[in-house]
């Protein structure tokens, strides 16, 4: 009997060893001036680190909620743009090869890297550009969804 729990233990946590290691992370890029007010602003609130903070309980939330990506990771990593758009392109590039899948940002110039999301067929989601320039918005409306569905 005490050998037959020992067994259902150990496969029980054999299971959920497993079950940990098939989540697949899915790695955010996060791009922001976070110091910097964003020129067509008048106000610190549009200031990186007044609203940095949403990214990790949006990602907490997604974690944790069961269903919404159940074998999945959600990681982010961020940068500060300083409102440079050669800053906000040299951090993205520095991004993908460490592995990130999709960004949100920068703020303030997002025509560069937007082409640079495109040529890499990936999604960027820029929350407040300065620069009325669509690159591909393939997938926007999954990404917009997920995202409406982690802050409400």
């Amino acid at each position: 009997m005490a050998s037959t729990k020992a067994i259902i233990v150990f496969l029980v946590l054999i299971n959920a060893v497993t079950l940990a290691e098939k989540k697949r992370e899915y790695k955010l890029g996060l791009l922001i001036p976070f110091k910097t007010v964003i020129p067509r602003f008048s106000n610190d609130y549009n200031r990186g680190e007044s609203f940095a903070a949403a990214m990790t309980i949006a990602v907490e939330r997604l974690n944790a909620h069961p269903t919404l990506l159940p074998e999945h990771n959600l990681t982010f990593v961020w940068k500060d743009t300083i409102c440079n758009e050669l800053v906000a392109v040299r951090e993205q590039l520095n991004q993908i090869n460490s592995g990130v899948q999709a960004f949100i940002g920068p703020g303030c110039n997002c025509q560069t890297a937007a082409r640079n999301a495109a040529a890499f067929n990936m999604t960027m989601l820029s929350y407040v550009s300065m620069q009325t320039f669509c690159g591909s918005c393939v997938g926007l409306i999954v990404d917009y969804k997920l995202v409406s569905c982690v802050l409400f």
